[in-house]
């Protein structure tokens, strides 16, 4: 029961105060899950990460399943659910209605341009963790500057970019057992 309150309550916390969307939370999940709870190993979130971007839907709804799930089974994905879901709901209803009553406002303006650069921080540091424990070996290495020039300098349509990784990953993994069969 206390792991599926602590599921809740991060996820509630996480959602409350996070403002970016799910890659913004990624260092505040690794620190709670990974290092100080040691719930899950790193290899463990890096997967989570890399299914959660894969599935549709709301990131921080699909890792707090993933994760709640990973952690305490159906219940701790029902638990890390709602306590992501619950603040923003409520946060959205009021906030819409501030944003209406304020549209064009200097005050509100420079309110957003300082959670975007605080958003974009906090995504960069993801992006340095994640590289770290994703891009060892050359391989990977070649495949994510690959993918990043497809993405943003070509503007491949990012599902194209996707299933372009996993067929080369995949090419990979034949071309390594036709390697091993041959010796």
């Amino acid at each position: 029961m206390k792991r599926i309150l602590i599921l809740f309550w991060t996820f509630f916390w996480i959602s409350s105060v996070v403002m970016g969307g799910g890659m913004a939370m990624l260092p505040i999940l690794d620190r709670e899950f990974v290092e100080k709870r040691g719930w899950m190993k790193p290899q463990e979130m890096l997967d989570v990460v890399a299914v959660m971007q894969s599935l549709p839907g709301l990131i921080i709804i699909n890792m707090a399943v993933l994760i709640g799930y990973r952690v305490k089974g159906v219940r701790g994905a029902l638990a890390a659910a709602l306590g992501a879901v619950v603040t923003p709901f409520v946060l959205i209803a009021v906030l819409a209605r501030c944003v209406a009553l304020m549209s064009g406002h200097p005050m509100l303006e420079h309110v957003f341009l300082g959670i975007r650069a605080g958003t974009a921080a906090l995504i960069l540091m993801s992006l340095a963790k994640l590289a770290k424990s994703a891009l060892v070996g050359p391989f990977a290495q070649t495949l994510a500057a690959a993918s990043f020039v497809a993405a943003v300098v070509l503007e491949v349509d990012l599902t194209y970019v996707v299933l372009a990784g996993f067929a080369a990953g995949v090419a990979l993994i034949v071309a390594q057992a036709l390697r091993r069969s041959r010796k």
